[in-house]
């Protein structure tokens, strides 16, 4: 009898607790339905939305462009702050309420769009500095907005100042279509750099930081006709390596043989880091919390649809350290890298200067 009992308790409770289920598997398949619909209904005006702010999109990105806020030149500071300035006049004009935060460094610009303290919360990140420019490297003019041949060009259109309107423009549609979101524009100003004061920026606004998703939109597709979604960063560590070995310039032909070089022991200093053939960093230690790519990984990269012709064409390589697609993602997406970007030191002029310069400097970061 006691047996009976507690069998039929179960089933009582079990089809109580299945009927519950059931109702709440109903609720959230007609809220999930919902959300479906609404999101088809969305997507049937997205074209005709995107013709309709194209105009829009191009006046205020030309004007952005044009704004040349490079981070690492001092020189840039009012440039930034008329950046800063102009996109937290965008963010006004969604709706948000704006923040130019002041750091130590170059500012934050902090937008937040509150629809309902009740809807979750999304933050969108860019950022608005760009890297200098050399005139002689581009066909047009860097910080001049140009449309040719269906592309657009200046620097920052697609890092990351295009990219930030783009955003700016989705959520606004998504918000007047009245999509249950609140958002927070996080644009800085000092991303190029490695962004030394950002998390004093963090810091200073974590009250009002709270979100459910975080989005960066400063990142690439693997293919051109390929949307793709990241789900990892390499972080980054820039050095710069001073080596002295005089006070000044030193006659090759008088000093010569006996005279240290210091840009000569930089190049070996560095080829005893890396091997510039292929790479591989020598470091010891380097690769030991590398977590290895897995078997769904590869397949993703190799079902990717990269193209190393059109990679080498897009960058306008003449070279490159492989040409396996497979090997070429990998090291992009999988792999930390040692890179040098400049070596300073010596004469620079026309011709030849017979010297053995006093100092160099070598710019490396490793990702």
């Amino acid at each position: 009898m006691a047996a009976w009992r507690a069998a039929s308790f179960i089933r009582r409770r079990s089809w109580r607790r299945w009927t519950s289920s059931s109702r709440n598997i109903s609720h959230e398949t007609e809220r999930g339905e919902g959300i479906m619909k609404k999101t088809s209904t969305l997507f049937r005006g997205l074209d005709a939305y995107i013709r309709s702010v194209r105009a829009e999109f191009e006046e205020k990105l030309a004007a952005l462009v044009e704004i040349p806020t490079v981070s690492v030149e001092p020189e840039r500071k009012s440039d930034i702050e008329r950046g800063a300035h102009l996109a937290a006049e965008y963010l006004r004009e969604l709706g948000a309420t704006v923040e130019i935060v002041p750091t130590p460094g170059h500012p934050v610009v902090f937008g937040r769009l509150i629809t309902d303290p009740k809807n979750p919360t999304v933050t969108l990140y860019n950022h608005l500095d760009v890297q200098p420019a050399d005139p002689e490297e581009w066909r047009t003019p860097p910080f001049t907005f140009v449309r040719a041949n269906g592309r657009y060009f200046g620097r920052g259109t697609t890092d990351d100042k295009g990219p930030a309107l783009t955003a700016l423009l989705a959520v606004r549609y998504a918000v007047e279509n009245g999509v249950p979101l609140n958002v927070h524009f996080i644009w800085e100003l000092e991303e190029e750099i490695g962004s030394p004061n950002f998390a004093y920026f963090m810091q200073k606004k974590r009250k009002l930081l709270r979100t459910d998703v975080v989005v960066v939109s400063d990142t690439i597709w693997i293919a051109r006709n390929r949307p793709t979604v990241p789900y990892g960063l390499r972080g980054l560590l820039g050095l710069t390596l001073t080596l002295e070995t005089g006070k000044k310039d030193a006659h090759s032909g008088v000093t010569g043989g006996p005279a240290r070089n210091p840009i000569g022991e930089l190049c070996q200093l560095i080829c005893e880091c890396y091997d510039p053939r292929t790479g591989r960093v020598k470091i010891p230690g380097f690769y030991d919390d590398v977590r290895k790519v897995t078997r769904r990984e590869l397949e993703n990269y190799l079902a990717s649809g990269f193209d190393v012709r059109r990679f080498m064409r897009v960058h306008e390589f003449t070279s490159l350290r492989t040409t396996d697609p497979l090997r070429v993602v990998r090291g992009i997406m999988a792999e930390p890298t040692f890179e040098v970007h400049g070596i300073v030191g010596g004469y620079r002029g026309p011709g030849i200067k017979t010297i053995i310069p006093p100092r160099a400097e070598a710019k490396i970061s490793m990702r």
